[in-house]
């Protein structure tokens, strides 16, 4: 496998991946909206899965300690909060997901390895397509030494300095003469 192809895999598995985490959000999002209207349905209070009855005290505990004692009216009350963070939760996250799920399909494009051989990357890639074809640049060419420019035709004086401008003993050196 070359290099072209490697990084096709690589760039078009983190693709895969990020489209895949934006849908799971909003998937999870769509279920919390479904959980919290059915805790807001729910005509039952419960304490811990249990169904409560007038007069009972519900008892949070953590590490074996009592936390929290509510009474019916409490636990109703709390029973009715839990549905509506969950479905407003919910809500926030099948929001959230739907934007970073059409961004996720619409910014970014699968790359090819003809592409990526070209030297394009997923930013470039939309850019390419539209335009007809891949966009590649030019081969290099080698050419001819080009002085820099305004120095056209100028060369230094031969008067025994060396390139750095330092005189050399033993005045101009001309090593194919």
């Amino acid at each position: 496998m070359n290099a072209h192809a490697r990084y096709t895999r690589y760039v078009n598995a983190r693709l895969i991946k990020e489209r895949a985490q934006a849908v799971g959000v909003t998937v999870v999002g769509v279920g919390m909206i479904v959980l919290g209207i059915i805790a807001l349905n729910d005509d039952d209070v419960t304490c811990g899965g249990q169904t409560m009855e007038q007069g009972e005290v519900c008892e949070s505990t953590r590490n074996g300690e009592t936390t929290a004692e509510r009474d019916y009216a409490a636990q109703s009350e709390e029973n009715t909060l839990t549905g509506w963070l969950l479905a407003g939760g919910g809500a926030a996250m099948v929001a959230g997901g739907g934007f970073w799920t059409a961004a996720a399909f619409a910014r970014k494009k699968r790359v090819t390895v003809d592409e990526a051989a070209a030297g394009l990357t997923p930013a470039t890639v939309v850019a390419a397509r539209r335009s007809g074809g891949t966009q590649q640049a030019p081969p290099y060419r080698p050419g001819p030494p080009q002085p820099p420019p305004g120095f056209a035709g100028q060369h230094p004086p031969d008067d025994g300095r060396a390139a750095n401008g330092m005189w050399q003993p033993g005045g101009p050196q001309h090593p194919f003469r």
